[in-house]
């Protein structure tokens, strides 16, 4: 389903009768391809060389299992069981996870469960231990339902979670659409485990090659590895993103051109560590360019601070708004992105 949407919206987003070179579309339908064959080798892996694997590191630490049971070996969706015999006093759980952990390439949960005997049996999963709440609130032009700026927000298996806004050049239908397929491209090559940067630049030679009208779009990405407590931002033509820690707020911010322009441009990115209630707000540069002092957009959005995901991006909004009393002179959005622990009670929001 991915790659029929691709193609669909590889169509749509070049438009009809549109002249593109071949290469541009094989290349990016290669790209596609290769990873998918990729993955079906990876779905043939063998658990055996696993399986000995495992076996051969935990002896090293003195650790003897009678019982290895792999359910999965895919990242993020890690899945098996485990029966040591006699564990020594000296042996950890720490130990055994360190292990793990080295071999998977990933953070693991162990769950210790006493069997008959002298065995215990220990279950390991992918520690699945954050999660992302997240909220967006936006308005077109002079009210317009319709609006330019349009977001995504996906996970994938792998652990990671893509949020994006594109504003295309304008307003109203056109741009509308134009951003909407640029996302919609940007998700089903991602789904293949294609690099960000890569997919970024496919996307930038899609553009310029079809580019007749001379049309941009600004794109701005946050890809988030949820487990590895960080993010990743890429950033063309938009505005910076406010990183929010104990009150404080962090600008990231990244000089490139819009989508568009220049075909071969580089694609910079800048990874940060994320701790628990990070609060990360994205903005159209309608939202941004209201503020002459960037001081007091900070002031807004540290007055919501302690508030729900969809209040915060609300009342960002709204605030914005009134601040030109009622006038909207550009698309605007606002996208909040919280960064939390499982479990976490909602108990802890102001109202």
């Amino acid at each position: 389903m991915n790659f029929q949407q691709l193609v669909k919206s590889l169509r749509s987003f070049i438009g009809k009768g549109q002249l593109i070179k071949v290469d541009v579309i094989l290349s990016c339908i290669g790209l596609v391809i290769d990873n998918m064959m990729q993955s079906m080798m990876y779905d043939r892996h063998d658990f055996e060389l696993q399986f000995n694997r495992i076996k051969e590191e935990l002896a090293r630490i003195h650790v003897r299992c009678s019982d290895i049971k792999i359910k999965s070996l895919y990242p993020r969706l890690i899945k098996m069981d485990l029966v040591i015999n006699s564990p020594t006093k000296e042996l950890t759980l720490l130990s055994i996870q360190a292990i793990l952990e080295s071999i998977t390439n990933e953070p693991l949960r162990l769950i210790v469960e006493k069997t008959k005997g002298k065995q215990t049996k220990i279950k390991v999963y992918s520690s699945n231990m954050f999660k992302i709440d997240h909220a967006v609130s936006y308005v077109g032009k002079d009210g317009n339902k319709i609006s330019g700026d349009r977001n995504i927000y996906e996970h994938f298996t792998n652990g990671q979670t893509f949020i994006a806004i594109s504003d295309g050049m304008g307003n109203g239908e056109l741009a509308h659409q134009e951003s909407s397929e640029a996302l919609k491209i940007l998700k089903c090559l991602l789904s293949f485990n294609i690099p960000v940067k890569t997919a970024i630049q496919t996307l930038q030679q899609l553009k310029q090659h079809s580019n007749e009208n001379e049309r941009f779009f600004s794109l701005d990405v946050c890809m988030i590895d949820r487990e590895r407590q960080r993010a990743t931002f890429y950033k063309k033509g938009a505005t910076p993103t406010f990183l929010v820690r104990n009150q404080q707020i962090e600008l990231i911010n990244l000089a490139q051109l819009p989508v568009g322009v220049m075909s071969d441009q580089d694609v910079d990115h800048v990874t940060l560590s994320l701790e628990e209630d990070d609060v990360l707000i994205m903005c159209s540069d309608g939202i941004v360019e209201q503020y002459v002092d960037l001081e007091e957009l900070k002031q807004v959005i540290l007055n919501q601070m302690g508030k729900l995901p969809k209040h915060i991006a609300k009342n960002i909004l709204q605030s914005t708004v009134t601040k030109h009393k009622g006038k909207i002179k550009d698309d605007m959005m606002v996208l909040v992105i919280e960064y939390q622990r499982q479990g976490i009670s909602q108990a802890k929001y102001a109202s």
